[in-house]
């Protein structure tokens, strides 16, 4: 009779063992089903835009892009570049600085979203928002130009080449994750041939030809 009692106390063991360890395995697959649905409708939830919504943010992301740009204006347009006699600027620490800290702020005023800029064709990828971005670091060192001529763009960028192809790459598009550099020596020949004011209108117009597309969307 003990005998009996050991072994059905044993097999009562094992079944709770076992019964243990399915649950375990069981409520692991559960978690790691959860885990993979929540990483799948993350990723999916960037992507499932229809082209009426992008249509929307673009138009609101835009306008709100152009008051932050009023803004960036109001607290750094009365900036004053040095030049050399070649008509160089010359840039200090600090109008780096100030350059960062306007990016910054601009970025922070228009809500940036890096993640939509691999979501089809919108605002954080259109030559109106780079455009803007460059504008905006070149108001912050007073190296920016608008309503003026044509000609004086073209005279600021000939002056300037070598200033603001390494602030447009390392500075500027940098801060929204745009790597150009293969492409910074066509886009600057390209601009030289833009008719506009603004600095930054013909730079990332230029970037717009110069990625093969002219679409006026930039690597997307």
């Amino acid at each position: 009779m003990k005998k009996k009692y050991l072994d059905l106390k044993m097999w009562i063991s094992v079944i709770a063992v076992t019964f243990v360890l399915s649950v375990v395995a069981t409520s692991g697959s559960m978690i790691i089903s959860a885990n993979e649905l929540i990483l799948d409708e993350t990723q999916n939830s960037e992507s499932n835009f229809s082209s009426e919504d992008l249509s929307v943010y673009y138009s609101e992301e835009k306008k709100n892009s152009e008051l932050a740009l009023e803004k960036i204006k109001e607290e750094y347009g009365d900036v004053q570049p040095k030049f050399n006699e070649n008509g160089e600027i010359l840039l200090t620490p600090e109008d780096e600085l100030r350059m960062e800290q306007a990016i910054n702020q601009y970025l922070a005023m228009i809500g940036f979203n890096p993640r939509m800029r691999g979501v089809g064709k919108n605002w954080w990828n259109s030559t109106g928002f780079v455009a803007s971005v460059i504008d905006v670091g070149l108001i912050a060192i007073g190296l920016w130009t608008t309503g003026g001529s044509v000609s004086a763009v073209r005279t600021l960028l000939r002056n300037n080449r070598t200033n603001i192809t390494r602030m447009v790459e390392r500075q500027i598009l940098a801060k929204i994750g745009i790597g150009v550099s293969g492409l910074l020596n066509s886009m600057f020949n390209i601009a030289l041939t833009i008719a506009s004011t603004s600095v930054g209108g013909v730079l990332a117009e230029g970037l717009d030809r110069a990625d093969g597309k002219n679409d006026n969307y930039i690597l997307a």
